[in-house]
């Protein structure tokens, strides 16, 4: 009877395993593509070759159905998946998870901290908290968020003889030889592994050597040529560990993610440490205890590692083992001129010499003769100074802070000297050196010193600083008579010739290439001068060259002259060379020397005519005298399509802008400069034609443009009317016909300012006749120009009242006057 349940139960099994691969299979098409784990032959399929996203897809499917995780795998199993794979897949599964929750954890964290309702608040990602900053002070706490670093055992390395065998561990047996074979076999939850024609070996807690052994000597009845290692022996194994098994530990206590942790069968405190984020706040690190079958077997302090760099307690862990992080017991704050300031754990038997050697020793500046420390008492704080002799037998308290300061930022052996010797800077003080020692230390005077004085910057008892002054040339001359003993932070000034006068210079200005000033040297010529300024223009004139010369001297005040600078006037070649007297010649500081421009020197001056002449283009003006009718003759004269009413003389004008700045020191300066811009003079060119050097014949000027239309025929009208256009030209028609042409004038247009601007430039406008409006004659070419009234802003009601109230007093006083005329 149970037999035939159990064969039922069987049957109804694999039919609900069917029905659920099919609706795997068929729900694609409304949960996405189908996975790797979905198809109908597994025996081919590899961890690594299914996606965590189609591993997750699965196990979502799997749950939908009713199914557990392992239930899922299981049934993919059952389709030809190794066991090996199935449990890789199992433990993915399950660090995924853990990993997920993690997020969760820690975005819920975030969102608690967030206030939703303030929409200023700032981002909390960028927020420093206080547990922040307390956790970046506590040593070791870097260990556990340092990106990068997992501590996750190696995969890829041979395995440890000691490790112990247990459920889920995959053995591998090679054999070769005269018989070759390879055996995979996983150890089952019975703790045996089995190979065919075998009975199950036993080998649950043994380690890889001796399951080794174990192995081989079952395996001895399947291998005649497997013996004991000789000469006879003619078929060989060696067995060692394929894919190991995941181990469940728990992490409790004072760490940051405490809970249930799934890790790899060679993993170590360090690697479940690292997943729960290691010790939070108040957590120890140097008392964490591994706890298996109820007894702790190991005590883990992590300052071994981080100080020592070792990991002998770093012990492989074991299924069901539990990690408990207590409190900390005594922890202590160091600061100052240490290498690694922060907070440390101290053990009951360390020392203040035991913290600074945590903190990696004194900074170069740390002041190491005592230190302070800050002590909680019951009622309050007290200061405790500690002598460097002492610091290995101290032993420090919860809550102690350690200062370390720096040394004083002073010499007590240094002097200066600065200024016109060789090697200016600090040196040695020895015993009785002088000012002469230390002028031979630097090398000795420059040959610029200023011998006459020097004088020394000294420190006085109260901290105050006086002068002491000294003839140089004297102390140099004569030291045994005239030396001075140093002090320490004596700062000795000598200074140089130059530093005590005017910078010498001079200038150069006028037809030289480059003007400018330049610095002066002794027995400096004119003409060494003028060879700095790159020598001389071409419109130089080489006998004109004019030098003015400060007087210098202090006369008596009934000596004092109406001359206020010496003139002296040279020639000199173009080859840089004086003549006579002139060669002996130098120039003093501040002269300044003018190079004059040839009176003859003429640059060429340029106009241009354009449009209707026979030859348009650009010509040089041949003499002062040449007039608009001299182009237009030498440019052959004007076309037959030329329209001389139209034409016109473009010229450019300088005009001076004053402008106002305003220099840093409040008060203004005006400067003028030069713009050059461009007017249309109107000429009457059928005048100048007519009668060449007449009053409307113009003089030519550098720049000018003359500008010849071709035969207009329109007119233009612009401005304030209801249509900008241009109109056929009609002899004898009025502007005001060519406005009602443009569609009349517009409602904001000002009548009677119209004017008319001619194709040569000239404006005209309308004039005002007795009662009559007399309009300007239109042209071929003419541009009639309606102004626009001013846009003005309506009057509110009480500028209206106002206007009003105006209106009404002065026709009461009219009406008054009136009234007594008559």
């Amino acid at each position: 009877m149970n037999t035939f349940f159990s064969r039922k139960a069987r049957v109804i099994r694999s039919i609900v395993f069917l029905v659920m691969c099919a609706s795997l299979l068929f729900v694609s098409s409304e949960a996405g593509a189908q996975t790797k784990l979905e198809g109908r032959d597994l025996s081919n399929v590899r961890s690594e070759d299914v996606s965590n996203d189609e591993l997750m897809r699965y196990v979502e499917r799997v749950r939908d159905e009713g199914y557990s995780v392992p239930e899922g795998i299981q049934m993919a199993r059952e389709r030809g998946l190794p066991a090996s794979e199935a449990d890789k897949l199992i433990r993915r599964v399950r660090q995924i998870e853990e990993e997920r929750r993690r997020q969760e954890v820690a975005e819920a964290e975030r969102v608690e901290r967030e206030d939703p309702e303030d929409p200023e608040a700032p981002d909390p990602d960028t927020i420093v908290r206080p547990e922040d900053e307390l956790r970046d002070r506590i040593f070791g706490a870097r260990l556990f968020r340092q990106e990068g670093l997992t501590f996750e055992p190696s995969m890829h390395v041979s395995t440890p003889r000691n490790y112990e065998l247990g459920p889920g561990d995959e053995i591998v047996v090679d054999i070769w030889g005269e018989a070759t074979d390879v055996h995979r076999l996983e150890v089952s939850n019975e703790g045996t592994v089995k190979i065919d024609h075998l009975a199950p070996i036993y080998v649950h807690g043994l380690t890889i050597e001796e399951a080794e052994e174990r192995i081989i000597d079952k395996l001895k009845t399947l291998y005649r040529g497997l013996r004991d290692s000789g000469s006879g022996q003619t078929v060989f194994a060696r067995v060692h560990l394929g894919e190991l098994r995941s181990i469940q530990v728990t992490i409790m206590g004072e760490v940051t993610s405490p809970g249930n942790y799934t890790l790899s069968s060679l993993a170590t405190v360090f690697n479940a440490l690292y997943n729960s984020r290691g010790p939070n706040n108040i957590g120890s690190f140097r008392n964490i205890k591994i706890i298996r079958g109820n007894e702790t077997v190991a005590t883990l302090d992590i300052y071994d590692l981080l100080i020592r760099g070792d990991q002998s307690n770093n012990i492989r862990l074991h299924d069901q083992d539990i990690i408990k992080v207590d409190p900390y017991d005594t922890r202590v704050d160091i600061q100052g001129a240490v290498k690694r300031e922060g907070l440390y754990e101290m053990k009951e038997d360390e020392t203040l010499d035991d913290l600074i050697r945590f903190a990696g020793s004194f900074s170069d500046s740390a002041y190491t003769a005592h230190l302070r420390i800050h002590r909680n008492t019951p009622t309050e704080r007290k200061i405790k100074t500690v002598e460097k002799e002492d610091f290995a037998g101290f032993n420090l308290k919860s809550g102690d802070v350690v200062h370390v300061d720096e040394i004083i930022d002073r010499f007590e052996n240094r002097v200066t000297i600065s200024g016109a010797v060789w090697r200016p800077g600090e040196y040695e003080l020895k015993e009785g050196m002088t000012v002469h020692d230390l002028i031979q230390k630097a090398d000795g005077l420059r040959p610029d010193a200023y011998r006459t004085r020097a004088v020394i910057n000294r420190l006085k008892d109260d901290f105050d600083f006086e002068i002491v002054s000294f003839d140089l040339g004297r102390l140099v001359e004569n030291p045994s008579r005239n030396d001075i003993e140093l002090k320490p932070e004596d700062e000795i000034i000598i200074q140089d010739i130059f530093e005590m006068r005017d910078e010498y210079t001079v200038n150069i200005e006028g037809a030289v290439r480059e003007e400018g000033e330049y610095g002066f040297r002794d027995n400096m010529t004119l003409e060494d001068l003028i060879l700095k300024a790159d020598g001389f223009r071409e419109s130089a004139s080489e006998a004109r060259i004019e030098v003015f010369r400060r007087i210098t001297g202090e006369p008596a005040p009934s000596d004092r002259g109406d001359r206020l600078a010496e003139t002296h006037m040279f020639e000199v070649s173009r080859d840089l060379s004086l003549q006579g007297e002139d060669k002996d010649f130098r120039l003093k500081p501040f002269d300044q020397v003018f190079v004059r421009r040839r009176p003859d020197y003429q640059e060429q001056r340029n106009v241009t005519i354009e449009g209707e002449v026979m030859y348009p283009g650009t010509y040089s003006i041949a003499s002062r005298n040449e007039r608009i009718s001299d182009l237009i003759e030498r440019a052959g004269g004007l076309t037959s399509e030329a329209y001389p009413e139209g034409a016109t003389l473009i010229r450019e004008t300088d005009e001076e802008e004053r402008v106002e700045v305003e220099l840093a020191a409040g008060y203004g300066e005006v400067i003028e400069r030069e713009e050059r811009t461009e007017n249309h003079v109107g000429i009457d060119m059928p005048q100048i034609i007519a009668s060449p050097g007449s009053a409307e014949d113009l003089f030519l000027r550098e720049g000018d443009v003359v500008r010849i239309p071709e035969e207009l025929q329109t007119v233009k009208v612009s401005g304030s009317v209801l249509r900008e256009t241009e109109i056929r030209y009609q002899d004898g028609k009025s502007l005001r016909d060519y406005v009602n042409s443009a569609g009349g004038f517009a409602e904001d247009a000002l009548r009677r300012r119209a004017y008319v601007v001619h194709a040569n430039g000239n404006v005209e406008a309308r004039r005002n006749y007795l009662l009559f409006n007399i309009d300007p004659d239109i042209k071929p070419g003419s541009e009639i120009i309606i102004p626009q009234e001013a846009d003005r802003e309506p009057m509110d009601t009480r500028e209206f009242v106002s206007v009003m109230s105006s209106i009404a007093s002065t026709a009461a006083v009219i009406v008054t006057i009136i009234t007594r005329l008559d």
